[in-house]
């Protein structure tokens, strides 16, 4: 029939112009048309579906072939990452051959600085890994579904009945055994095809995972051979010489060779050119931020709380403006950084474009840093408008900072390009170590001019704490602060360039750090402020309606009534509890920061932090051995010291905001348990310092028996003392704050120590009384479980005095008095017939010890006023002397007394016989 067609349409071709001058064979062969195309469509169908299948059979047959590429692929890769391997240990154990002659020169540095270059990059593993990743899901996928197509075609009937049955359009049966005749063999030839895929997709997935092992096998012993390097090199010195003079020369030619700035320019113009669109980005972002600057500051000015509307502030302006601050820096470290990467991301770039990328990096780093912390110093800044530092020092310290950074930035440029990986060894060892060496100089040249004695901040600091620690070890931390960046320029100078960067790179991290927790610190200061300064505002202005509402009620004018004023934000009016607290969390933050920068180079300080200082003897799983005493544990011993010191400093206070505000607690056991507190971890810190130290109970006992053998002749106080100090903070007898009267001394509990309790008496004097005297001694406490005293006045009047009416305006002088409570209630009680008086007392009770003297003052005023006003006297103490001649003046001795004399005589008794006979 396909020939018929065909030969109908090539007969066509050949006679048109004949069949339309024809009209009957035109009608002959429509007819025959007619006829034929059904017989077409039904047996176009089956093959369509015959090609179908075979279509899928070519799809896998392509997909067997990727597999078979990818699979070889994975293989090689697996072969070369073992041969990798292989190599870097043979390298390894070469130079570890090497590395066991002490006497190592600069061949051996050059060599291992070289198989540092040569170790593969972290990021390369990273993207390898990914790549597998995305391999191995595909993989796994495709293994899937030629699991699932091969399940239909388990049973082959089957699956040429599906075929046949869900063709569209529907097929006659008739067509049936011409479709499966063709169908058969295709979906067997399918099956096979699946099979293979299947099989090689397991085996490229096994592969892919053999891959992952063996690239994390690589990885792992990569890092370990860095380690190891950084190790070696660390402290092997490539110490100079004639030739390191003599390679300054070609080292300045190939830093300032145009063909290598030629050379990189080109590099980075052709990676512009290829990927542009980020680079694009960067260059508008920073253009805009730097014709931005002006309405940048403007904007830093305008957030200030000073310039802002108090009642609208909120800590959101302050993270704004540091924001802005860091977006006023950005500029120059943006287009330093994309041209880095651009110049890193080149396939073809030479070694100085490399090298220069690494400097570029270096120095947008450092730009950034040094120029966000200016910017943070400026007095228009952050910590001049927010923080409230004192404008002067601001601006001295951000003149040197910025002076500073105009020297020591380009110092470091250079230090990076003839430094770094991919700079040649000449080049690290002349001009790079120069250089690095000259940057150290520098730097201990600002610190000196920073911190010297007459610099504006020390003489602030001077100023306002005279007696402070940082004033008293001024010279041992300035001396520590210069000889820093001294010894590494020495390290430097004298080879151990290695250790020197390493040194240079972390300690600059560290100062930043701690920078970081100082603008940290004001940030959260700041913030607690404009939380409590907001908290007082709505407390103020409730009471201000309350005030006018009252106001109102009473038939006042409530507009007379002021507003509160508006109070200036202050970061140092802050409460001591909030500063403790502050400090504790500042200070454990940044040591954290601090060994976090630090930890990644403790296999590299293995040599100093396992130096051995003395050795102790301890017991191990049982057995006696002696372990050495290094210089990582005694610094790990002063850590552990300086962090117990700074908890039990801040740790009240602590326990206050977290802990104990949240459940009603007494004060004074609030006290009890904060100075517990302290001493336990006071003790914890000291175990484990001294454990850490190798000091354990054994090698202490003597020293125990011998302070037992002390307390029995001249400790037996202090320890009676500190015992007594526990029983007061268990039991309480006394609180803080309580009126007590200790003996002869009477005043207020200020503090309770370990040893003694400091009592404030009423003269504002310090008295220090032992612990022992609140525990066996006889103690008066005034406001122990009440705070209700009873006053006790003594009135006397005159005999003949109306006792009734004596009584009663006494008992309403008392009863009138505001302070004094009626419950217990007042009396007034006639106690005795006195030798000049009617004697009456006066009892009354007030309500706290604090009264007493005020209300005892107002009592006796009064109490004067009434009984003056009513005619009753309150009489002079009276005495009758009887004067009498002395036995002595009989016979002429002496002289008559005087009248003084005779008044001060004792009262004499009857007159006797020879003083009668007297004249």
């Amino acid at each position: 029939m396909n020939g018929l067609l065909r030969a109908l349409g090539i007969y066509a071709g050949r006679f048109g112009s004949a069949l339309i001058r024809h009209p009957a064979i035109i009608v002959l062969v429509g007819m025959a048309l007619l006829v034929a195309l059904p017989v077409r469509a039904e047996v176009a169908a089956p093959a369509a579906l015959a090609h179908a299948i075979a279509a899928e059979n070519s799809r896998l047959s392509a997909q067997i072939a990727e597999t078979k590429t990818a699979l070889e692929r994975a293989r090689s890769d697996l072969v070369q990452q073992r041969n990798n391997q292989q190599q870097l240990e043979q390298r390894m154990q070469r130079i570890e051959r090497h590395a066991q002659v002490h006497a190592l020169g600069q061949i051996f540095s050059q060599t291992v600085i070289e198989q540092l270059s040569l170790l593969p990059s972290v990021e390369g593993f990273d993207a390898a890994r990914h790549a597998r990743k995305e391999l191995l899901e595909a993989a796994s996928d495709t293994s899937l579904k030629a699991e699932h197509a091969l399940d239909e075609l388990a049973d082959m009937e089957t699956a040429v009945v599906l075929r046949f049955g869900t063709a569209q359009p529907a097929l006659p049966d008739t067509l049936w055994p011409q479709f499966a005749a063709v169908a058969r063999p295709l979906l067997r030839q399918q099956q096979v095809l699946l099979t293979s895929l299947d099989e090689l997709q397991q085996e490229l997935a096994q592969a892919l995972q053999a891959n992952d092992a063996a690239a994390l096998a690589l990885v792992q012993r990569t890092q370990a051979v860095r380690t190891e390097l950084t190790r070696l090199l660390f402290w092997v010195p490539a110490r100079p010489s004639l030739q390191t003079i003599s390679e300054l020369a070609p080292s300045w030619a190939w830093m300032t060779s145009a063909a290598n700035w030629r050379a990189a320019v080109l590099t980075l113009g052709g990676q512009l050119a290829w990927r542009p669109f980020w680079p694009t980005l960067a260059l508008v972002l920073a253009l805009t931020l730097f014709l931005a600057r002006q309405r940048l500051q403007a904007k830093l000015v305008a957030l200030a709380p000073s310039a802002a509307n108090a009642e609208r502030y909120w800590i959101g302006y302050t993270v704004t403006a540091l924001a802005i601050t860091l977006a006023l820096a950005l500029p120059g470290p943006l287009l330093l950084w994309t041209a880095a990467d651009l110049l890193r991301a080149a396939p073809d770039a030479q070694r100085f474009a490399l090298a220069l990328a690494a400097a570029l990096v270096v120095s947008a780093k450092l730009l950034l840093a040094l120029s966000a912390f200016a910017g943070l110093l400026d007095r228009r800044g952050v910590a001049g408008g927010h923080f409230g530092w004192d404008e002067s020092l601001l601006s001295f310290s951000g003149q040197a900072l910025r002076r500073f950074t105009l020297m020591f930035v380009p110092l470091l440029f250079l230090v990076a390009l003839n430094g770094l990986d991919h700079a040649p060894f000449a080049n690290r060892e002349s001009l790079g170590r120069m250089s690095f060496t000259l940057a150290m100089l520098v730097f201990a040249l600002f610190l000196g001019r920073l911190l010297r004695r007459r610099s504006p901040l020390i003489q602030r600091l001077y100023a306002r704490a005279p007696r402070s620690w940082a004033v008293r070890l001024y010279a041992l931390w300035f001396g520590a602060a210069l000889a820093v960046p001294l010894a590494i320029a020495g390290l430097s100078a004298a080879g151990y360039s290695v250790a020197a960067a390493y040194f240079f790179g972390h300690t600059l991290m560290s100062l930043f750090m701690v920078l970081g927790a100082v603008a940290l610190y004001g940030l959260i200061a700041l913030w607690v402020q404009v939380e409590r300064r907001r908290l007082r505002r709505r407390q103020a202005l409730e009471a201000l309606r309350l005030a006018r509402e009252a106001a109102v009620e009473g038939d006042e004018d409530g507009s007379e009534v002021a507003e509160p004023p508006i109070t200036r934000l202050d970061i140092a009016a802050i409460s001591e509890q909030t500063r403790s607290l502050l400090d504790l969390f500042i200070t454990l933050l940044l040591l954290g920061g601090i060994w976090w920068v630090w930890k990644g180079g403790l296999p590299a300080l293995s040599v100093i932090i396992d130096y051995p200082l003395w050795t102790y003897h301890a017991t191990v799983d049982g057995q006696s051995t002696t372990l050495p005493l290094t210089v990582g544990k005694l610094f790990l011993a002063i850590v552990v010291a300086v962090v117990t010191a700074v908890a039990v400093r801040n740790v009240g206070a602590l326990l206050d905001i977290v802990l104990l505000q949240r459940f009603e607690v007494q004060a004074d056991a609030t006290y009890a348990i904060k100075v517990i507190t302290r001493y336990a971890l006071a003790a914890v810190g000291m175990v484990s310092a001294f454990s850490i130290l190798g000091i354990a109970w054994d090698d202490v006992h003597w020293l125990i028996a011998a302070m037992g053998v002390g307390l029995g002749f001249g400790l037996q106080e202090i320890v009676a003392n500190f015992v007594s100090g526990l029983i007061v903070l268990a039991e309480r007898p006394i609180r803080i704050g309580d009126i007590v009267t200790v003996g002869d001394v009477t005043g207020t509990v200020a503090r309770i120590r370990a040893r003694a309790t400091a009592v404030l008496d009423f003269d504002g004097k310090e008295v220090i009384i032992p612990n022992k005297a609140f525990i066996t001694g006889s103690v008066v406490n005034w406001t122990l479980s009440n705070q209700t005293t009873r006053l006790l006045l003594k009135v006397g009047v005159a005999y003949g005095s109306d006792i009734a009416l004596v009584q009663r305006l006494l008992l309403e002088v008392v009863q009138g008095n505001a302070d004094v409570l009626q419950e217990p209630s007042p009396s007034v009680y006639f106690m005795d017939f006195g030798d000049s008086s009617l004697d009456f007392e006066v009892r009354a009770f007030v309500g706290s010890f604090d009264k007493r003297l005020r209300v005892t003052h107002e009592l006796n005023f009064a109490i004067d006023a009434v009984l003056s006003e009513n005619g009753i006297e309150i009489p002079f103490p009276q005495r009758d002397l009887h004067l009498r001649s002395g036995p002595a003046l009989v016979g002429g001795q002496g002289s008559v007394p005087a009248q003084g004399d005779a008044a001060t005589a004792p009262p004499a008794g009857p007159p006797s016989p020879a003083a009668s006979a007297l004249p």
